[in-house]
């Protein structure tokens, strides 16, 4: 009986999409959250709120990270609902704590944290996507 080889993983071709690209979709919600500073400053915001903006994506964005990593090794289910309810769940967190921190502490700080939070998750997400795009197109790409 010939002995089977395994089969190589599937690695997306360098022309498809080159690595500045791929750097710049993986670290785009960082860029933003950067690039948010100078704004909030120039606009008056506090420092506070940017700081408390970046560290609440910065905890998004890494349990984010975690739950891929635990839901890549089960079940398609599983993994759609993990990533689901994680979603969810993160998305509600960060809403109530900074409507906390609006009500309780402050509220222009809490607004500035809610928009700093709001630029870098959504370049994040488009980022992420824009990855996963690129990942499914080098797929097909490849002969099999």
């Amino acid at each position: 009986m010939p002995q089977e080889r395994p089969v190589p993983p599937v690695s997306a071709p360098s022309s498809t999409h080159p690595r500045p690209l791929t750097a710049l979709a993986s670290g785009i919600g960082l860029i933003a959250a950067i690039i948010c500073l100078p704004v909030v400053l120039l606009a008056g915001g506090p420092l506070n709120g940017w700081i408390i903006g970046v560290a609440l994506w910065a905890a998004n964005w890494s349990l984010q990270i975690f739950t891929a990593k635990i839901a890549i090794n089960s079940s398609a289910t599983a993994a759609v609902g993990m990533s689901g309810v994680s979603f969810i769940a993160r998305a509600w967190l960060v809403a109530i704590i900074l409507f906390v921190i609006a009500l309780r502490y402050d509220e222009t700080i809490g607004l500035t944290a809610a928009a700093v939070f709001l630029v870098a998750f959504t370049c994040d997400l488009i980022g992420r996507t824009m990855l996963f795009v690129m990942t499914q197109n080098a797929r097909k790409d490849v002969p099999r």
